[in-house]
C-alpha cells in the first residue's frame, strides 16, 4: 500500500497560492492544537500536529490524554488514501480507540490496546464500503498507555515510538514497510532505505485488510526524566534522533513539541507533522 506523495500545484503564473497556502497551514496549526493547556500550566505530556509546508490538507491525527483508570493515552495517527479519505481514516481510528478505552477502567493495557486497534479496523473497513472514494483509505497508527512508570506501546504502519533516556534517543518500535523490511533482511542499507523511491510504501496498517494482526505489544519501564515521543514520519524524515535529543533536553514538553514542529518545518516540512509527548516525573 501506497504512502502516496501528493504535491502542491503552484503556477508561476499564481503566486496567490502561496499566500493562501500559509494562511491555512497557519490556520490549521491553531485549530488543530486549540485545547493545549496555557503556556504557564506545567505539563507531563502534550501533542501537537501541523500539516507542514506543502501539504495543503492535515491527514494525521494526535492526542494525549487522561483515561478513567487514572493512566495516560498518547496516539498518532497519519492517514493514507486519495480524496481525502487519508483524513477519515485517522479521524475514525482515533475516535474509536479514545472511545474504547475510556469505557471504563481499564484492567490490562495491552489487551485493551490490542481490542481498541481490532475495533478501529472494523470501523475504518466498515466506513471505506459507505464511498467509493474511501475505498483504499487506511491510517498508519502509534499508541502507548502508560502506569505507573510502564508504558506499553503498540504500533502498525511507519509512525514511531521514541524514548529518550539519559540524553540517548532509542527507538521503540519497527517499521512496517517496504523499505524496513529490505533493511531487516539486509538487501538495503540505512542509506540506500532513505534515498528509495519506495520509503513511503507501508505493509500494515489501519483499514488496509478486514483483520488485523496487533499480537505484538512492546512493555517499556520509564525512570524520572525520561520522554515518550509518539511522531508520524513528517517529523523523523526531517529531524534526527539527535535534534530530538538535544530539544528534549533543553525544554519542557510543550516548548520541546513545537520546537520540534519547528524544526521538521525548516528542514522543508515536506508532510504533515505530529508529535506526542510524555514526560515521567
Amino acid at each position: 500500500m501506497l504512502l502516496a506523495s501528493e504535491r502542491t500545484r503552484r503556477g508561476a503564473d499564481r503566486p496567490w497560492r502561496a499566500l493562501i497556502g500559509g494562511i491555512r497551514r497557519r490556520w490549521a496549526y491553531y485549530a488543530t492544537n486549540r485545547d493545549e493547556a496555557p503556556a504557564n500550566v506545567a505539563q507531563s505530556h502534550f501533542h501537537i500536529t501541523h500539516p507542514g509546508m506543502h501539504r495543503p490538507t492535515n491527514q494525521d491525527q494526535t492526542t494525549t490524554r487522561l483515561l478513567p483508570g487514572g493512566q495516560t493515552l498518547l496516539l498518532v495517527a497519519d492517514g493514507v488514501g486519495g480524496a481525502g479519505g487519508g483524513e477519515v481514516a485517522s479521524a475514525e481510528t482515533l475516535e474509536s480507540i479514545v472511545a474504547q478505552l475510556t469505557l471504563s477502567p481499564l484492567a490490562d493495557p495491552a489487551d485493551a490496546l490490542r481490542d481498541a486497534v481490532r475495533r478501529a479496523n472494523t470501523v475504518v473497513r466498515a466506513r471505506a464500503t459507505t464511498d467509493e472514494r474511501l475505498k483504499t483509505m487506511a491510517t498508519t497508527l502509534v499508541a502507548a498507555i502508560i502506569d505507573s512508570g510502564q508504558a506499553w506501546l503498540i504500533n502498525v504502519g511507519d509512525s514511531r515510538a521514541y524514548l529518550y533516556h539519559a540524553g540517548d534517543v532509542t527507538a521503540l518500535t519497527e517499521d512496517d514497510s517496504w523499505v524496513a523490511e529490505q533493511v531487516r533482511s539486509g538487501a538495503l542499507t540505512e542509506e540506500e532505505a532513505s534515498r528509495s523511491p519506495y520509503q513511503n510504501v507501508i505493509t500494515r496498517g489501519v483499514g488496509v485488510e478486514d483483520t488485523i494482526n496487533v499480537e505484538t505489544v512492546t512493555r517499556q519501564t520509564l525512570v524520572s526524566g525520561d520522554v515518550l515521543v509518539l511522531c508520524s514520519d513528517g517529523l523523523y524524515r526531517c529531524v534526527s534522533p539527535e535534534q530530538i535529543g538535544e530539544t528534549l533536553a533543553a525544554l519542557p514538553v510543550e516548548a520541546a513539541g513545537r520546537k520540534l514542529i519547528d524544526l521538521a518545518n525548516a528542514a522543508g516540512g515536506p508532510d504533515n507533522i505530529s508529535v506526542a509527548l510524555y514526560r515521567q516525573s
